[in-house]
């Protein structure tokens, strides 16, 4: 019988076919729920769904190949609301939130599409899942203008 360090290479490789595998698992999953207008839930990681039927339309201070760190932050303090896409400037980036509600624990979170908008078509630069209970307030500013521009809807 061999020593550990003899089969240590197998059991490195089966760790990381393992994880491998787990990862794929999840990656798919999460892409089919997306497809569906879901989500996988950032908590018990059963299926979400859109609970609210509007998506919240944001304005970026940021161009095309521009960056910004700890995205949390930079989107609850840098996110402009806007009513249309017709506001969206050229180069400019916008965020699509959409708030989703866990089908087993009932636990909310926001969605949130960063992208840039060339010739009508939506090209997605990062895709965040976030604690809907932070961003609430810029949902209620987003209300307060659409309330604005839109009395009575």
């Amino acid at each position: 019988m061999g020593s550990l360090s003899y089969y240590l290479p197998v059991i490195i490789i089966l760790v990381v076919i393992g994880a491998v595998i787990v990862f794929g698992i999840s990656f798919i999953r999460e892409y089919v729920r997306i497809k569906k207008d879901g989500s996988t839930c950032m908590y018990c990681k059963a299926e979400a769904a859109k609970a609210l039927p509007r998506t919240y339309l944001f304005l970026l201070p940021v161009s095309f190949g521009d960056t910004y760190e700890n995205a949390e932050k930079y989107l609850l303090t840098h996110m402009t609301p806007i009513m249309g896409r017709e506001q969206i400037p050229s180069g400019r980036r916008a965020c699509k939130v959409e708030v989703h509600s866990c089908s087993k624990c009932s636990k909310k979170q926001v969605i949130i599409e960063d992208f840039l908008l060339v010739r009508g078509e939506d090209y997605l630069k990062e895709y965040y899942k976030f604690a809907y209970e932070k961003f609430r307030p810029l949902l209620d500013a987003w209300e307060e203008a659409e309330q604005r521009v839109h009395p009575g809807f």
